[in-house]
């Protein structure tokens, strides 16, 4: 990733950020570190639906659009963050999905605080967000994912709930292409946590799927969050596997060649 836009600078110190966060009712943070088609949503989602941490939203996806950043200056910034605190619902704990190419522009529009020039991003993070914890989410079979995520770009639907708004065309490029994405921010995330010296929990959608309220009483226990001992919980996120999915999964591991060529 590269940053090529100009943020206007306005002046505003880390600690009083942080104070306007607190001030919103936000004792604990935590960041749902992921790539598309991982269960980020099913994950977020579930915990929010314990009534113990707010939904982890992916807040940070559209305010970095090319046509927001380059006119965002530092207090709009500031006020989103403190809006965001909202979605803690209560609860004290805000949850933050990022994904790893919306990594960059966000500690750089928090490392523009004084006092942070220098700060590693977990300091930068830390400095601005209380008691952050990070849940690295990832998921066992690449090709699954792969065919999740080209079959969501293809037909526009993320999310249970949202239209199709194109048809899904089976394309081998298409699919080798995410499946090249997904290896090279899974390595990203790793590496970001080695250099941060961030250990985050690391968590799969397949674990996830078979097993929710094991890994969702792991998750809370992890970000400091006192569970109930007969927290049971049931995902309500549609997955969207289905046989449409199992088939091109079945075509791209047998080797059958793309329909026309896409953009990767």
């Amino acid at each position: 990733m590269s940053l090529r836009v100009r943020i206007v600078s306005l002046g505003s110190h880390a600690s009083e950020l942080r104070r306007q966060i607190e001030a919103a009712g936000v004792e604990r943070t935590f960041f749902v570190c992921s790539i598309p088609r991982t269960g980020s949503t099913m994950l977020g989602n579930t915990l929010a639906e314990t009534g113990l941490v707010g939904r982890a939203g992916e807040y940070f996806g559209e305010v970095f659009r090319r046509d927001v950043v380059p006119g965002l200056t530092r207090r709009g910034f500031d006020g989103y963050l403190v809006d965001c605190a909202r979605h803690a619902r209560g609860t004290g704990v805000l949850g933050v999905k990022l994904h790893w190419d919306q990594v960059e522009v966000f500690v750089h529009l928090l490392r523009l605080r004084r006092g942070l020039r220098g700060a590693t991003d977990a300091e930068v993070i830390a400095a601005v967000f209380p008691s952050p914890r990070y849940l690295w989410l990832t998921r066992e079979d690449a090709i699954a994912q792969a065919v999740s995520w080209w079959r969501s770009m293809r037909s526009g639907k993320w999310t249970d709930g949202r239209p199709v708004t194109g048809e899904p065309v089976f394309d081998a490029d298409g699919i080798a292409g995410r499946q090249r994405r997904i290896e090279e921010h899974t390595e990203a995330w790793r590496r970001w946590f080695e250099q941060s010296a961030i250990e985050p929990l690391a968590l799969t959608y397949e674990q996830l799927a078979a097993d929710p309220t094991a890994t969702i009483r792991e998750t809370l226990a992890f970000i400091g969050v006192s569970v109930p001992p007969d927290l049971a919980v049931e995902p309500t996120t549609e997955r969207q596997a289905d046989e449409l999915s199992a088939e091109w999964i079945r075509r791209y591991r047998e080797g059958e060649s793309a329909s026309p060529s896409r953009p990767s």
